[in-house]
C-alpha cells in the first residue's frame, strides 16, 4: 500500500460525489438545529476531508498540510491550519464510517460474485502517549487510556484481493463484541449487502466467542467460523458454540483468518500506528482516515488494472489492423506484378 501515490484531485472529486449523494444529508441529520444563525461555511467539507487524507497519507503536521494542500489545489480554497483544525473537530466520526461503506458498496457491486470469505478482527492505535508504551509491560499497559480501539470487517476475494467493508471505533480497550454488533446492525439495515453476503463464511477469533453474537450471525445467514474458548475442565455446552467448533474442524478455511492481520500490518507500516494528537476525537478521525485510504488505494489499483486492460486490448486491435493492412497490400502487390508480367508477355 502506497497512499502517497494517490491522485488527490480524483480523491476530491470522489468525495464531492459522496457528499452530493448522501454525505450532506447525513451531516444534517447528525447536527442539532441552531437557534442563532452564524456565519456560513467559507470552506466546504470536501476540502477539509481531502486535507485530512493528505495529512494522513504524507504524515504531515497541521501547519505542513496547509502548505502542501495549497501546492496541489488553488490557494483560495485552502483554509489556514487553525481553521482546518477547528473544522476537523466539527466533522462527525460517522461521516467517515459512512464514506467507507460508500466505497465498499461500489466495490461489492463489482465483485459480489468473487467473494470468498469475510473476516472480523480488532486492533488498536496509540495517541498522546507514545514512550510509556515502550517501557511498560503486562497489566501496566492496560492502565494507559490513550488508545483507540477499532474493529474492522474485511471482504476477501477469490483472487486474493481484499478491502474494508465496515469499521467501528471505541475507547481504550472497548469490547470487540459490542463494536462487532454495531457492524452487524448496519448489515441488517442494508438489504443489498445482506443478500450479497448470505451463506458466506464469517471468520473470527476467540474475542467474538459470544452466544448472542454468533446467533446474530446465524440469523443473518452467515456460516460462523468463530474460535470458541474451551479448557480441559470447562467444555462447550451451548449448541451454537458446538456448531462453530464443528465447522472449524470440518473445514480448513479458518486457516485464512490471518489475512486480516496483513491489512492491519500494511496500514501501520505505511501510515503509522501512532496518532500525533492529544485529542481523542481527532485521533478517531485519523484512524478512520487510514481505513478510507486503504479502500481508496484498492480503487486506484482497480482503475489502473482496467486502464492497462483496455490499453492492451486497443494495442492488440491496432496490431491486428496493421497486420491486415499489410497483408492486403502484399496481396494487391502480387496481383499488380502478375498483371504486369502477363502484359509484358
Amino acid at each position: 500500500m502506497k497512499a502517497k501515490w494517490l491522485n488527490f484531485k480524483k480523491v476530491l472529486h470522489l468525495i464531492e460525489t459522496y457528499m452530493r449523494q448522501r454525505g450532506k444529508l447525513l451531516i444534517r441529520s447528525l447536527t442539532p438545529p441552531k437557534i442563532k444563525k452564524g456565519r456560513p461555511k467559507k470552506y466546504p467539507d470536501e476540502i477539509i476531508l481531502t486535507m485530512l487524507f493528505l495529512q494522513i497519507a504524507w504524515k504531515l503536521s497541521f501547519r505542513d498540510v496547509e502548505l502542501f494542500a495549497a501546492s496541489i489545489f488553488e490557494r483560495k480554497n485552502i483554509p489556514d491550519f487553525s481553521t482546518y483544525y477547528y473544522r476537523l473537530k466539527q466533522i462527525p466520526l460517522l461521516l467517515l464510517i459512512d464514506f467507507i461503506s460508500f466505497l465498499s458498496n461500489n466495490l461489492l457491486k463489482k465483485y459480489y460474485k468473487e467473494i470468498a470469505l469475510i473476516i472480523i478482527d480488532g486492533t488498536g492505535f496509540k495517541y498522546n502517549e507514545l514512550y510509556p508504551l515502550k517501557i511498560l509491560r503486562g497489566k501496566e499497559i492496560k492502565e494507559i487510556k490513550s488508545h483507540v480501539k477499532v474493529v474492522a470487517l474485511s471482504v476477501h476475494l477469490k483472487n486474493g484481493k481484499r478491502f474494508i467493508l465496515r469499521v467501528a471505533a471505541g475507547g481504550s480497550y472497548a469490547s470487540e463484541v459490542k463494536l462487532g454488533r454495531e457492524i452487524l446492525k448496519w448489515i441488517v439495515s442494508d438489504g443489498f449487502i445482506r443478500e450479497v453476503l448470505r451463506n458466506k463464511p464469517f471468520l473470527g477469533d476467540k474475542a467474538y466467542d459470544s452466544i448472542e453474537f454468533i446467533k446474530e450471525l446465524v440469523n443473518l445467514g452467515f456460516r460462523p467460523y468463530i474460535r470458541v474458548r474451551e479448557t480441559f475442565r470447562k467444555g462447550i455446552k451451548s449448541g451454537i458454540r458446538k456448531l462453530c467448533k464443528e465447522l472449524i474442524k470440518r473445514d480448513r478455511i479458518y486457516r485464512e483468518r490471518g489475512r486480516i492481520e496483513s491489512i492491519f500490518g500494511e496500514l501501520k507500516q505505511d501510515l503509522g500506528s501512532y496518532e500525533r494528537t492529544k485529542n481523542f476525537k481527532i485521533a478517531e478521525l485519523f484512524v478512520m482516515a487510514k481505513f478510507v485510504l486503504f479502500n481508496l488505494w484498492f480503487l486506484s489499483l482497480l482503475e489502473k488494472f482496467l486502464k492497462n486492460f483496455y490499453l492492451r486490448k486497443v494495442q492488440e486491435t491496432w496490431s491486428f489492423f496493421v497486420y491486415l493492412v499489410n497483408s492486403c497490400s502484399v496481396y494487391w502487390l502480387l496481383i499488380f506484378v502478375n498483371i504486369f508480367q502477363t502484359a509484358s508477355v
